[in-house]
């Protein structure tokens, strides 16, 4: 009887991935990464980063999302910006990239963002979403996050705070859902509520008068972003949901990434990465 020969396309799978293989179990653990369905909206300095870092770990299937179009502020941090890119919709160039990385990767693109009538069918069969919807459009988040919360998916959030870095999950099975602290935002869209709700605890070194000139940037419409911190941010978002989802094996323990009202803070000036707490009061600190 004649050996069944190898898929090509599977082998070159592998060859492609090989350099995993060691850290998540071999081809074994290859598989589960190949296997996992991921959802990522916001396709800007995070969310299109991010789906690149999932491409190259060998993520079988993508769904990404995003309205917006590229412009030359994004080029500091953004894979997909460049100046042939600048004015394309963000969803088609990071479309078009992910493509180039892994001809095999199954990809859903969604150039309308997350709406009030799509935000359901982003999120199903999905079994982990990024949201990395801009800070500004809180309404979309909250949809996103309801629609997550519904269909039972964990969503991972990293947000620049300074030079460091915050990560949020949010677990579908908690009875915290983050729409009370979230809703405050649309009460209050002020600067001031801003950097309170989502950059609380500040990093010691954005204070005083540091913090008042950070404050007016994002008054004025631009939200300063050091483009080398999102590296930091979707390479931690990366590692923290394979290992969540079994496909990082270690012999010794290894924390599962903290739920909200808890959630990871890097500094990378300080050389620390700690945990903090949302309060029942709103009041966020350090554990």
């Amino acid at each position: 009887m004649e050996a069944k020969k190898p898929d090509p396309a599977y082998m070159d799978y592998l060859e492609r991935t090989r350099r995993n293989h060691f850290w998540v179990g071999g081809e074994a653990g290859q598989l589960k990464i190949r296997n996992l369905r991921i959802g990522v909206a916001g396709l800007g300095g995070m969310g299109s980063n991010i789906a690149e870092i999932f491409a190259r770990l060998g993520v079988g299937y993508l769904r990404i999302s995003d309205p917006d179009t590229i412009d030359r502020t994004n080029i500091n941090r953004q894979v997909i910006a460049n100046e042939e890119t600048v004015g394309e919709k963000k969803a088609l160039a990071s479309a078009a990239e992910l493509h180039r990385i892994a001809k095999d990767l199954q990809l859903d693109v969604h150039t309308d963002g997350i709406q009030e009538h799509n935000a359901d069918q982003f999120v199903r069969d999905l079994d982990v979403i990024i949201n990395e919807i801009d800070v500004l459009h809180i309404d979309k988040q909250l949809l996103l996050l309801a629609a997550a919360r519904r269909n039972k998916i964990p969503v991972y959030t990293t947000l620049v705070v300074g030079l460091g870095i915050h990560l949020y999950k949010y677990d579908a099975q908690s009875p915290y859902s983050g729409h009370e602290f979230l809703t405050t935002l649309i009460d209050d869209p002020s600067a001031e509520n801003l950097i309170d709700r989502l950059g609380g605890p500040l990093p010691s070194y954005l204070q005083g008068k540091t913090l008042a000139a950070f404050t007016n940037e994002i008054k004025s419409g631009c939200v300063p972003i050091f483009g080398a911190s999102t590296y930091l941010g979707q390479s931690l978002l990366a590692i923290r949901v394979l290992y969540d989802q079994g496909c990082i094996p270690v012999q010794a323990h290894v924390p599962v990434t903290p739920s909200l009202p808890e959630f990871l803070v890097l500094d990378p000036l300080t050389l620390e990465l700690k945990k903090a707490k949302i309060s029942a009061n709103g009041k966020i600190d350090f554990i």
